[in-house]
């Protein structure tokens, strides 16, 4: 490296502070020709005083300035502070760094060259990560969470009878210009993204103001999920953006969806015009299928095959079975598939696997991953649960809950933004009461209230409240998860088949 080039830390990777700990952290989506250049979607503690050192490459600077300043800093001679800094420099691997007994993860190319840096310059100062104690155990964030979701409203096109939303709350919405508010606080906190969801998307008049101010923030959603069928004209205005899409497609048999989604009989054309709008202005998208009795037949699954072996942008066939819904108007024993039909569709796709071109994704069996696991939520089988961990869930009329499946239960509710901000809610004394539950709250009949190992269980933040009270119903919320070797047997059927 030349002596008067200039470095500087890579802007793609945002630093947040976090009181007792940082943050190294980056975007979930990047410009494709630089995805081999950084590491999308990381996420790591760090220790503050390695937040401050790259604060001082907050701008373009010499190599050697930045030793001296960063010399007088930390109190430490020149040799020493080239031997802290050079592993992050162009360096083309993650790497470990190690600061007063604490071990740090990094990404890739933390500090480059300035001529390849391609991200906003954020002017960090040493002082925006003083910390008075450590504290690197706790896994919930103490400022704000890391991600949320946006319902922007309540509204759909269909009825489907496997449906897990509560559609019974009639609200006012937030307006947009408080929602521009939201995502401006959201991005002065760090988070690392914000989804949209509805309801339907596309149903929100000002989905592309949305999605506008959403990339002007520094947030770019990962997908939209949808069942309107999208005119060409949208579709173009779409495409800019670069998100994909997923469309909901149970089965192309017109009577089918008539039953399973309560829509006219044009609809199945609609929505397979869609995808041809899709295909045809090289827009990548996805398509997920929803199986009940109605259309858990391997004819309608070859049908649905022939149908979408058409597309070149289809970038995934995702296959499940419904699954029950706290809000559902239908007895779920009425519409659920039966094991005899599943094993047929499971053996049906890994046939079909072998000779097709469609990256079929299916998961239609969850039942192995209950009464399962022991030593607490550490060791539950699945994906973490981000509820009020890292997550919070932001309802149309600005209420926000812990996970989307919750709605307006007000159990789970932690907060108001038309009242609040992100940060209060988040600190709420019901977010904190529900993060950090006490035993003496638990009541007698819960098998948690007696249980060794509770603080360990429930420090970790892995309990899927969803299932709980799928499982036992709302007033036994208190409940194990289901995936605990010592939950009690469910009350109401969780497994679908």
């Amino acid at each position: 490296m030349s002596k008067n080039k200039q470095i500087v830390f890579n802007h793609f990777y945002k630093i947040r502070h976090d009181i007792k700990r940082s943050y190294i952290l980056a975007p979930t989506f990047v410009d494709s020709k630089y995805l081999s250049f950084v590491n999308v979607n990381w996420l790591s503690k760090i220790h503050p005083v390695y937040a401050m050192i790259f604060s001082f490459f907050s701008k373009p600077i010499i190599l050697q300035d930045a030793i001296k300043e960063l010399s007088y800093f930390l109190d430490m001679s020149e040799s020493d502070v080239k031997t802290i800094i050079k592993p992050f420099v162009n360096n083309e691997e993650s790497v470990v760094g190690n600061y007063g007994g604490v071990e740090s993860f990094f990404p890739k190319n933390i500090i480059i060259d300035a001529d390849l840096l391609f991200a906003p310059v954020a002017d960090y100062k040493p002082e925006h990560f003083s910390y008075t104690e450590l504290d690197f155990q706790q896994s919930r964030f103490f400022t704000a969470p890391l991600t949320a979701g946006l319902m922007i409203n309540n509204a759909c096109v269909t009825d489907c009878v496997y449906c897990y939303a509560n559609k019974s709350v009639k609200n006012k919405m937030l307006s947009f210009d408080r929602i521009k508010e939201l995502i401006q606080e959201a991005k002065q906190l760090q988070l690392q993204n914000i989804s949209v969801l509805g309801g339907e998307f596309f149903l929100y008049r000002r989905w592309k103001e949305l999605l506008d101010l959403l990339l002007e923030n520094g947030f770019k959603d990962s997908l939209i999920s949808t069942k309107v069928p999208i005119g060409e004209e949208d579709i173009i205005a779409l495409k800019p953006y670069n998100i994909p899409v997923q469309i909901s497609l149970d089965s192309v048999n017109p009577d089918k969806l008539v039953q399973i989604l309560k829509v006219k009989s044009n609809y199945v054309e609609k929505i397979k015009q869609t995808i041809t709008f899709l295909d045809k202005h090289d827009m990548a998208f996805k398509v997920a299928t929803v199986l009940t009795k109605y259309n858990d037949d391997i004819e309608n699954l070859e049908n649905l095959h022939n149908f979408l072996s058409n597309f070149k942008n289809l970038r995934e066939w995702g296959i499940r079975i419904a699954f029950k819904s706290m809000y559902s108007r239908i007895d779920f024993d009425n519409i659920k598939s039966t094991k005899e039909s599943i094993d047929k569709i499971n053996e049906w796709i890994e046939k079909t696997k072998n000779h097709t071109k469609i990256n079929i994704v299916h998961a239609l069996d969850a039942s192995e991953k209950y009464f399962d696991a022991e030593g607490g939520s550490r060791n539950f089988k699945g994906s973490r649960c981000s509820a009020n961990y890292s997550n919070v869930f932001i309802l149309p009329d600005g209420q926000v809950t812990v996970c989307e499946q919750m709605y307006w239960n007000p159990r789970f509710i932690i907060g108001d933004l038309t009242k609040q901000t992100i940060k209060e809610v988040w600190n709420s004394p019901r977010a904190l009461e529900l993060a950090f539950p006490k035993k003496e709250n638990f009541r007698d009949v819960s098998i948690c209230k007696k249980c060794t190992i509770f603080d360990e269980c429930y420090t970790y933040h892995n309990k899927c409240y969803a299932d709980v009270l799928k499982a036992y119903g709302d007033e036994n919320w208190d409940f194990p998860d289901p995936r605990c070797k010592f939950a009690p047997k469910f009350i109401n059927e969780l497994n679908p088949l």
